[in-house]
């Protein structure tokens, strides 16, 4: 009697992202098509069928899975600390200053060539966005209250942040020396001014 061979749905899925993401940070979106996909992922290209219905679900599910991986480094690097501290920390996770935040920024930004014209894209990027601002501001106004950075107003400084950031993003994914991290850090101190 022949046992089935137990697949792990989701293990296999993540595979094929990664394949994804290897191909996206190498050749941008264009570059990447289904066959190269499954060989570049170890599998038939009859086999993507059975996790995702297209390329389509694979990019968005490639979206999805940079801003996982960004707020799991979130919420890890901020750990218990609050205010000024957390702010910076927060931010450090959305800035290209590390080899893997260098790799997703740049898979992030082809992916957003797509999310201009795909509707579900652009949810989930805004809806990523929007809970940064929210949660931005409230470490902002935690660091006002303790002392730790000047009052001013935390909308227009958490949307400068912002800007900021998703610069340094573009400007990662454009050169591979970007700017450096110690230049990174002074642009995010002259933000939140102190």
């Amino acid at each position: 009697m022949r046992v089935p061979k137990l697949v792990d749905h989701v293990e296999r899925r993540r595979a094929i992202i990664a394949a994804a993401w290897r191909i996206i940070a190498d050749r941008g979106i264009d570059g990447i098509n289904m066959r190269d996909l499954a060989t570049e992922a170890g599998y038939t290209n009859g086999a993507l069928s059975h996790y995702f219905s297209g390329k389509d679900e694979i990019l968005r599910t490639a979206f999805d899975y940079v801003i996982e991986s960004t707020n799991e480094r979130i919420k890890r690097s901020i750990d218990r600390r609050s205010g000024r501290k957390a702010l910076r920390r927060m931010c450090f996770e959305i800035m290209p200053l590390t080899d893997e935040a260098k790799l997703e920024a740049r898979i992030a930004v082809s992916l957003w060539q797509r999310a201009i014209t795909d509707p579900q894209m652009v949810a989930v990027n805004n809806t990523a966005v929007a809970a940064w601002k929210v949660r931005l501001a409230e470490l902002w106004r935690e660091a006002i209250t303790a002392g730790d950075l000047p009052d001013r107003d935390v909308e227009v400084g958490v949307e400068a942040l912002m800007t900021m950031m998703i610069g340094l993003q573009v400007t990662a994914a454009l050169g591979p020396d970007g700017l450096t991290r110690k230049a990174q850090l002074a642009m995010l101190d002259s933000v939140l001014g102190g």
